[in-house]
């Protein structure tokens, strides 16, 4: 798994007997190429195009010799995630051009990366003014974790990671995370396929 979602790690833990997983956050984008050269078995993704539509365009180009399947996991709000009271009145986007605003990004290759660079653009924000545009971490644990410490003041990641450590948070958009898989590989993950479409594995929240 090259993108990482904490909610594969208890997949992990679950299926342990039956299946081995690994997770890598090496970010949506570069989790796809690894698919695409061999180097894992499946992936997950929350890749937004230019068009509006999530992941499908991205496998289209990326695979378009062979069958893969697409199985969407779940949909997660995004927003900014902001130290609790938000001291620094940050209400959107635009508002990370101030100097006063620390700000901590995600790694190349993830979906949250690729949708912020798409944003700042969209506003005519020109990176080098963003205040830790360069401070870059690999999950939204860790960007939530950041703020806590008092290291940063907002970062662009999940709602999940922002209330299990009590931060703020303001919605922004809401994202599609799908599970991407060759289909010579689903006989080998069939007891992953099975489990995530029960009712104890739809139950849980997901959270990277």
């Amino acid at each position: 798994f090259p993108s990482h979602d904490r909610t594969i790690e208890d997949i992990a833990d679950h299926l342990a007997k039956h299946v081995n997983l690994f997770s890598i956050p090496v970010g949506s984008l570069d989790g796809l190429v690894n698919l695409r050269q061999g180097l894992c078995q499946i992936s997950g993704a929350h890749l937004l195009d230019e068009n509006g539509e999530y992941n499908t365009p991205f496998v289209r180009r990326l695979f378009p010799d062979r069958v893969v399947e697409l199985i969407t996991l779940a949909h997660r709000t995004q927003g900014l995630i902001l130290a609790k009271g938000n001291p620094k009145g940050i209400r959107s986007v635009a508002d990370l051009a101030n100097r006063k605003v620390r700000f901590v990004n995600r790694n190349l290759g993830s979906g949250t990366r690729l949708w912020t660079d798409i944003q700042f653009k969209k506003l005519g924000l020109p990176f080098e003014e963003v205040n830790g545009y360069d401070t870059v971490v690999k999950t939204h644990h860790e960007a939530a974790s950041l703020i806590v410490e008092g290291q940063a003041d907002a970062a662009i990641g999940l709602q999940a990671a922002a209330h299990k450590i009590e931060l703020d948070f303001i919605t922004l958009f809401e994202e599609r995370y799908d599970f991407i898989l060759p289909s010579e590989q689903e006989k080998k993950l069939n007891p992953l396929l099975e489990y995530i479409q029960t009712a104890d594995f739809r139950n849980m929240r997901l959270i990277s």
